[in-house]
């Protein structure tokens, strides 16, 4: 059974505008690297990180709980950032809700409870998910 990450990269690549190039990757040289690349049709790159947790049972815990950005993931998302590379965290629990992070809010979204992720969180469906990133 494939586990809650590959079942969001799987609806990622199905749900993506046909003209995307959408990549996973699968890194071990690079500490931090996320995920996914993809490029739109404006021929726009944005990087993604993947995480899909379990929503928690009290709305003030954190949402990405144990799941959350490794400090290599959190550095990398803010050094990509200030140099001008966009770069996204792209969230999905495990009752469908869609969260979709700027990555310069690396350093912040581990703390999210779920009213700060909807708050910080730019797009909460998939046609605003692309727009936003593509």
């Amino acid at each position: 059974m494939r586990k809650a990450e590959q079942r969001l990269w799987d609806t990622l690549r199905r749900r993506a505008p046909r003209e995307a190039w959408i990549q996973r990757l699968e890194n071990i040289v690079g500490e931090g690297w996320p995920d996914v690349y993809a490029v739109g049709t404006a021929r726009r790159a944005v990087w993604i990180e993947l995480k899909a947790p379990t929503r928690p049972k009290r709305s003030t815990t954190p949402l990405l709980g144990r799941q959350g950005l490794n400090p290599d993931q959190i550095n990398w998302h803010l050094k990509a950032h200030s140099h001008g590379i966009p770069t996204f965290v792209l969230a999905r629990d495990d009752t469908g809700e869609l969260f979709l992070f700027p990555g310069e809010h690396a350093a912040k979204i581990n703390g999210f409870d779920i009213s700060t992720a909807r708050l910080f969180s730019v797009a909460d469906n998939w046609s605003d998910i692309f727009l936003m990133m593509l």
